[in-house]
């Protein structure tokens, strides 16, 4: 869920069971949604959207499921003073029931009651939000209260309050500038469960360092690595997850890749392509262009290609697909065949991405000319790419990698080298695979 533009303006007149603590790294169980994409009443494809739960506030800890995504700064929930039908079906803020929770300006300046507070509009690559700010206790895990003693309760000092509540100085705790969300695009907010975002991009997304979870989390000491981990299951018979405090080994096959964050100043969790290859065919798009990139997105459920190439790209992969009817009605898009789509990065890394990787189902209706079908609908393969078109510093020439690489690769996000690290992920049918051939080549 890329952020596009982000504005401010002063105006004047976890379910506890999602959450694993192995060593100083917890591990967030991730649940997947998926959303049919119609046309004409007819579903042509599927979006989808990982979420994971989070607990505000004190005594009474607020349950919000959120989207971990890389590719904002804030954490964004919607606030009982949003009145909109897409604020409404999802849980909502509501700041009485927190004891910790101060309005503040987004620069941490305290507000008065019915004072003017600063805004922030954040457009995201489908959708848009309008919030002020809170501050207040985030955690990842429900805990179990101490009840404190009425005068602790209504004692001013929010210091005092603070330490009334000693299971929130936990691991997984931080204190935390929030977004609450007053207004909510229908999309994407509407379409999906979850209720809100927990950025995870780098410092340069964020107003402040205030805003920003995992980086609170690395400066306070609460992990045992300044990195996270993100692994996407390829079936519903496995979890999504993302590990904050170094990676979950069993999720990788063999080392890690490791390459730097193009322009980290921007915030986006980015890297630098040389080259771009169909099979042995290389596209001369991005070849001796320093500002070919890519921005690794855990907020997006496609690949986005800049919008001057998409044409170039889709009929390229289209016609070297081999459209087995049978097949495809039966395993879907699984090992179609076709030409493979490789990205080559610095030190010359390669992403690849096959056919089944950059493939969705999709039904063709052929109709004559009174509008009827001519024949029972066909279901195909077709490479499924967002067209993008940015100016400046972050494009023309960025894609954006979703779903379709984020399931194949493992990645890690390392906060403090300002890089990002790759491995095949493993999943359980390479695992089924492994043990009918009776061994095993996984580290």
């Amino acid at each position: 869920m890329m952020l596009i533009l982000l504005m401010v303006s002063a105006q004047f007149c976890i379910g506890a069971s999602d959450l694993t603590t192995i060593d100083k790294r917890l591990v967030i169980t991730l649940r997947r949604q998926r959303v049919p994409v119609k046309s004409d009443s007819r579903t042509i494809s599927y979006k989808s959207a990982y979420f994971g739960t989070i607990w505000l506030g004190a005594p009474t800890q607020q349950e919000f499921s959120v989207v971990f995504d890389t590719g904002s700064g804030h954490i964004i929930i919607p606030s009982t003073d949003c009145h909109s039908r897409t604020c409404r079906i999802h849980r909502q803020y509501d700041r009485k029931h927190s004891e910790l929770a101060i309005d503040v300006d987004y620069d941490g300046a305290l507000v008065d009651p019915g004072q003017p507070r600063d805004q922030i509009t954040v457009s995201f690559g489908t959708g848009e939000v309008t919030g002020e700010f809170v501050q207040d206790t985030i955690c990842l895990e429900q805990k179990v209260m101490t009840e404190p003693g009425p005068h602790d309760r209504i004692t001013e000092d929010i210091q005092r309050r603070e330490e009334n509540y000693p299971e929130l100085a936990d691991q997984d705790c931080v204190k935390l500038r929030v977004v609450l969300a007053t207004e909510m695009t229908q999309e994407p907010f509407q379409s999906f469960a979850f209720d809100g975002v927990l950025g995870l991009g780098l410092g340069g997304l964020a107003l402040a360092p205030e805003f920003s979870y995992f980086g609170r989390m690395v400066s306070e000491g609460r992990i045992g690595q300044p990195r996270f981990g993100v692994f996407l299951a390829d079936s519903d018979e496995e979890e999504s997850e993302i590990s904050f405090g170094g990676i979950s080994p069993d999720h990788v096959d063999g080392e890690l890749t490791w390459a730097p964050v193009a322009l980290p100043d921007l915030g986006y969790w980015q890297v630098r392509i040389k080259e771009i290859w169909i099979g042995n065919r290389l596209i001369d798009f991005c070849s001796g262009d320093a500002d070919c990139r890519a921005v690794v997105d855990t907020g997006t459920s496609l690949l986005a290609v800049p919008s001057i190439v998409v044409e170039e790209l889709q009929s390229s992969l289209t016609k070297d697909l081999v459209q087995d009817v049978e097949k495809i009605e039966r395993d879907g898009c699984k090992g179609i065949e076709g030409s493979p789509l490789h990205f080559v990065l610095e030190d010359n890394f390669t992403i690849t991405m096959m056919p089944e990787d950059y493939s969705r189902q999709s039904t063709i209706h052929n109709k004559n000319a009174t509008g009827a079908d001519e024949a029972p609908p066909q279901v195909i393969c077709r490479p499924t790419m967002m067209p993008l078109a940015l100016p400046a510093p972050l494009g023309p020439k960025l894609f954006i990698w979703g779903e379709p690489v984020l399931r194949k690769y493992y990645t890690v996000y390392d906060w403090e080298a300002k890089q990002i690290g790759f491995g095949k992920a493993v999943h359980l049918a390479d695992l089924d695979s492994v043990s009918d051939n009776g061994a095993s080549h996984f580290v």
